[in-house]
């Protein structure tokens, strides 16, 4: 039985990579459906986004009132639902049906698509498609720090959104067949873990042998993109909140190599801590005053003694 057209679903937060993983397996022939987003400031080169999902995923995200980052580990509940409630699964796999019948392999890559990869994955089987992940893996302080200055706050936020997005991604690929690839191995020798990649997931279109495609990939990489390297000692991160990151970068840079029940268990330890670790760096009452209220409206005598109120936090790094 011959096997039907493969879809690819790249997976990761922004600045981890996806675009860069996107574009290069683009050179072996997966296409990305037109119309595509635009190149901006935030992403200069080719995102490799399909318009069509971009604008859907927009559109389920506002009906849940979930950000792209959200670090609320209710978010996955209201997503889940609002994209139910949307009949999404429907119309995502009469797209996926269209579009395998007019380019053949796909490949779908959007930051926001982690938050509906379970719709994805079914929707692909409805369609006679064949359905796989590649999450790409990048150190949680390098993607923070190459997205928000370095205002507390902003931080704080990116980092828990970091991790809450990180875990239930992992969590949401084991339903399909899934491969890793961390950002600094893509940047600096793309060839092993890419074609390592496409070997666990049977792309033959993704072939060694294949020199043109070889030869585009070396042009389209760029090797200065690794330009943020950024550790804790740059950042303002809760103890609580950075340890967490730690335990669980260890673990998801642990997967490409060892994907197996040891760790996968120690993700699953960590996803149930995290709503504990969520709700102790953002319910501190210094922190919470300090969000609420305007700076503006804060006399300077005031907003000193909050300053110091959340640098004597518990739950302060």
């Amino acid at each position: 039985m011959t096997a039907g057209p493969r879809v690819v679903y790249v997976t990761g937060p922004a600045r981890s990579g996806t675009s860069t993983l996107t574009g290069a397996l683009r050179q072996f022939g997966l296409r990305v459906p037109r119309p595509e987003v635009e190149p901006d400031l935030s992403n200069p080169r080719r995102p490799s986004e399909s318009r069509w999902v971009v604008d859907l995923h927009d559109a389920l995200l506002q009906a849940a009132d979930v950000q792209v980052a959200d670090p609320r580990p209710l978010a996955w509940h209201l997503v889940d639902r609002a994209g139910t409630e949307a009949e999404a699964r429907a119309g995502i796999a009469a797209w996926i049906a269209a579009r395998t019948a007019e380019h053949g392999d796909l490949v779908i890559k959007d930051p926001r698509l982690l938050w509906f990869l379970g719709h994805w994955q079914a929707a692909a089987a409805a369609a006679g498609a064949v359905p796989s992940c590649i999450t790409t893996l990048r150190p949680p302080a390098e993607v923070v720090g190459s997205l928000v200055s370095d205002t507390r706050d902003q931080v704080v936020e990116r980092l828990a959104g970091w991790v809450n997005l990180m875990l239930g991604t992992e969590l949401a690929t084991r339903a399909t067949p899934r491969a890793f690839v961390r950002y600094w191995d893509l940047i600096h020798d793309w060839d092993g873990p890419v074609f390592d990649a496409a070997t666990a997931l049977d792309l033959p279109m993704v072939d060694p042998r294949d020199k043109g495609a070889v030869e585009r990939v070396d042009a389209f990489i760029d090797h200065t993109l690794h330009r943020v390297e950024v550790t804790w000692d740059d950042m303002p991160v809760p103890g609580p909140l950075r340890a967490l990151a730690d335990d669980t970068w260890a673990a998801l840079d642990a997967l490409p190599e060892h994907d197996d029940d040891v760790t996968r268990a120690e993700l699953d330890r960590l996803r149930a801590l995290y709503p504990y670790v969520h709700r102790k760096v953002t319910t501190s009452p210094a922190r919470r005053i300090a969000r609420i209220v305007p700076p503006a409206a804060v006399p300077p005598s005031v907003r000193n003694g909050m300053t110091g109120a959340l640098r004597r936090s518990p739950f302060a790094g």
